[in-house]
Order: structure tokens, then sequence, then C-alpha cells
């Protein structure tokens, strides 16, 4: 089963997605002149334009959203699956991150551009909105929506970081994994089911707290490593286009590893074009579509810095090189040469940043799955969720890996046809 997914995710990754998300990349980034780059210098004047008093009393507040935004795709994908981006791709694994996060932000600014425009009412004093909603005016088609939506479903259930929190617990705190998984799941449906509203509001408790902490523990780790930093980003540099060779228990890469890895890794850890985030994001009481769409591109430039920062970390310490057993014994690994007690705050932090993800992604999943059917489809994700989650907990972390790779693979694809096909209509 890993054999067969290990390639599926190659031929996505490495060829059909990899060239799809640099073709469109380059092309809204020059249609639009580095739109990106001129939202970034200026956080004033797009804060300014969404916290301005509305009469509007359906959705939920923008600020709120873009909590979850981050909750969404700040996680365990930053923490966790961009190291393996550096572990089997290199230390250039970094650089590919920065060329898809950087492309990447203005395709995740289309889909949730598009995804507000064509969003409708619904009966919670809301919108459902999102790829589902413009891929049926892309093209004209009612099996495509419907697909996207299963492949969201699949998607929505983040297995992968579930179980990474369920070990962390176990591990640390030497606690039963049938009461940890007990407690994880009610906490997760009790969330789940009060939809994104309730979900808003628990990113925004939880969120802040975690990128000021792991910020600050992180930079002074790297600070006190030693290390040539201009050095190091050479190597980065150096390392994307001409591969690294063999290092401690490193196999050695080449320029097409450490560019598969790279970008899949960012695309995956920021949900760049996969959907999940315009589904959320369509929610919002703003109106302009375009002024929701930039605060994507801030929460994006977050992402980026969180994976940039984990990676400085093991690569500044040494720990990329050296075999673990996961990627939470990679990063306490580093942390730990200069922190004390870094497995119990470690546990804590996987806990805020992985369960807000495993919460932004079910509460999508539910939402697709109400497309399907609106009678039974929710009963039936349920059921489903709850399987998925035991099921997996007790497999290999790299199978879940896989699989939500995999999953992603495809909806990038469908998603950016369909985004390139209304290519028109989006507004910079």
């Amino acid at each position: 089963m890993l054999r067969a997914l290990d390639f599926l995710e190659t031929a996505l990754w490495g060829y059909v997605d990899f060239i799809a998300i640099l073709a469109i990349g380059v092309y809204f980034t020059y249609t639009s002149r580095f739109f990106q780059f001129r939202t970034i210098i200026r956080p004033r004047e797009t804060l300014k334009a969404i916290t301005r008093k509305s009469r509007e009393t359906r959705g939920v507040h923008p600020l709120r959203l873009y909590f979850s935004s981050m909750g969404g795709s700040i996680g365990i994908g930053n923490v966790g699956s961009c190291i393996t981006a550096v572990s089997i791709g290199g230390p250039g694994g970094l650089f590919w991150i920065w060329v898809a996060v950087f492309i990447g932000m203005l395709v995740k600014y289309a889909e949730i551009f598009l995804g507000i425009k064509y969003r409708t009412q619904n009966n919670k004093r809301g919108y459902d909105g999102g790829a589902p909603h413009y891929l049926a005016h892309a093209f004209h088609r009612k099996w495509v929506p419907i697909v996207f939506c299963l492949l969201l479903c699949i998607y929505g259930v983040e297995i992968y970081q579930f179980k990474v929190i369920e070990d962390a617990f176990v591990t640390v705190f030497e606690g039963n994994r049938y009461i940890v998984k007990f407690c994880l799941l009610v906490g997760t449906f009790y969330v789940t089911l009060g939809g994104v509203r309730r979900l808003s509001i628990i990113c925004s408790i939880f969120m802040p707290f975690f990128l000021l902490t792991y910020t600050c523990a992180s930079l002074y780790v790297i600070s006190r490593s030693g290390i040539d930093f201009l050095a190091l980003l050479k190597t980065v540099v150096v390392s994307a286009f001409q591969g690294h060779a063999p290092l401690g228990g490193f196999a050695g890469s080449t320029f097409m590893m450490a560019a598969h890895h790279g970008m899949s890794r960012a695309v995956y850890s920021g949900d760049i074009g996969i959907g999940y985030d315009a589904v959320i994001q369509a929610e919002t009481k703003v109106t302009d579509p375009r002024l929701q769409a930039k605060t994507s591109i801030f929460a994006l430039f977050t992402n980026c810095a969180v994976c940039t920062l984990t990676i400085l970390l093991v690569l500044s310490t040494g720990q990329w090189c050296i075999p673990h057993q996961t990627t939470f014994d990679c990063v306490v690994a580093a942390l730990s040469s200069r922190l004390p007690h870094v497995q119990i705050l470690m546990a804590l932090f996987f806990f805020l940043a992985g369960w807000t993800t495993v919460l932004g992604y079910l509460a999508v999943g539910m939402k697709s799955a109400k497309s399907i059917s609106s009678r039974r489809g929710q009963k039936f994700y349920l059921a489903y969720a709850i399987s998925a989650f035991i099921l997996f907990s007790f497999l290999d972390q790299s199978i879940a890996l896989a699989i939500m790779t995999v999953s992603g693979g495809f909806l990038l694809f469908i998603n950016l046809c369909g985004i390139f096909k209304l290519r028109k209509e989006i507004q910079f």
C-alpha cells in the first residue's frame, strides 16, 4: 500500500502538480505585477479595511477567520512534515518551500476570491462557498464538484496530525492510548459540530499563544547554536539546485528531490490551492472578495515563517541528518540542546497547533459531505471520520501522511484547472 501511495505522490507532486502550480503561480504573479509583494509591505491597509465596522450580521468576523486559516495551515505540518522536506530532499528543500509559498500566495488568493464570489447563503446565518461552488461554474458538470467534495471528505479527516498528537501525549505523559484517543475524539467532534463559528473562536484563543511561544523558543535555540547563518543560507541555495551529498543518516538528494519534497510540503502545510481554506474563508462577513482574499497572503506568510524557523532549527543543530523515529523526536532533540523539559512543552505545542488543524479540516469535510447529501451526508461522514481516526492511529505515521499528500495532490490538480478557467474573473 505504501509503495502505491509513494508512486502516486511522486507522479503528482514530482511532475503534474509541480508544473501546474509553478505555471499558474508565475502567471498570476506576472499579470498582477507582483501583487503579493505589494500586499505584504502594506499590512496596515489590509487590517484597517477588514476591521472597518459593517452592518452585515450574516457570517463570521474576518479576523476570526484569519486565525481559523492559520489554525488549519499552521500546525504539525509546519513542525513535522516540513522536516521531511530537508531530511529527504536536503537543505535545498527550504528554498523550494519559499518558492512555493511566494507564487502560491496568489493561487490561494484566487481560490478564496472565487470562493466568496460564488458563495450562497445558508439557513444558519452564514454562507456556503469555496472550490465546490466555483468549480460548478468553471466546468458546468455536476460530477466535478461532487468528486472534489469526496476528496475533501478524505482530506478532511486529518489522520496524520491526529496520530502525531496522540503519540506525543502517550509518549511524554505515559498515558493510556485508548483514554487519550477517546478524549481527543470527544473534543474534536464537539468543536466540529459547532461549525466554523465555534472553530474560529477556538483558533482565536490558541493560535496567538502558540505562534508567540514557538517563535521565541526556536529563535533562542537558533541564536545559541553558534552556526554561521550566512554559510547556512548559502548551503540552502546551493543544495536547492545541485542536490546534496550523503551525510550521516541522510542518503543524498538531487535537484528534483529537493524541489519535489520542498514544494509538496509547502503546499500541504499551507493549504495552497487544495481548497480547504476557501471553504472556511467563504463564511466571512466581508462582502468584497478582495479584502478577505488579501488576509490569506498574510496567513501564508506567517505559515512560511513557522516552516522556516522549524527547518533552520533542525539545520542549525544538525538534527536533520540524524535518524529519528518520528519528526516529533527530531524537533524535541533540536530544542533540548538549549532548553529544559522540552518534551512536555512540545507535547502541548503539538496539541495546540495540531488540534486546531484537525478541527479545521474536519469542519470542511462536514460541509463537503453536506454538499453531497444534505440529509445523510454528515451522518455518514461522522461514522467514516471516527473509524478512520481509530484505524490509522494504530498504523505508521508515514502511511497517514502519504494518504493526505496523495488526496491533496488530486485536489490541487482539479482546483488549479478550475482557477485557470476562471482566471479572467479574478481581481487583484
